[in-house]
């Protein structure tokens, strides 16, 4: 289950990279995929799992901006899209960060001021 949480996170920043009305033919490189792919696993992984369980609240979305520097340290984090529970978010905040730092992002996902910028969802058990 996190496998797939991880790849539809994945899925959705390299959504966010791809240009609004960029023709079916742009392509995202096999090294943005595999830098993409190791910075959601990896914050994965800070993430606290809990299996939802019959009667339970099922886990909440955050949809999280994470700013990384040419070298993989971590710039800024922030919540893009809240999930209405402070905790919650924070908790999203909390394991970007414990994640950090990062392997130094492709050139082509770099800004002009050295930075890659990409948001996307994180999947966390709701805390009250």
């Amino acid at each position: 289950m996190l496998v797939r949480r991880t790849a539809f996170g994945l899925w959705l920043c390299l959504m966010f990279l791809t240009p609004a009305g960029a023709s079916a033919q742009t392509r995202v490189t096999p090294e943005v995929r595999e830098w993409l792919s190791a910075l959601v696993a990896k914050v994965a992984t800070a993430v606290e799992v809990t299996r939802p369980t019959p009667g339970k609240r099922r886990p909440v979305v955050v949809e999280v901006r994470v700013v990384v520097a040419a070298d993989g340290t971590l710039r800024d984090v922030s919540v893009e899209r809240g999930s209405g529970s402070r905790r919650t978010d924070e908790s999203a905040l909390a394991a970007v960060m414990a994640a950090a730092p990062f392997g130094p992002p492709p050139k082509e996902l770099l800004a002009l001021d050295g930075t890659a910028d990409l948001s996307f969802p994180m999947e966390l058990a709701h805390r009250r």
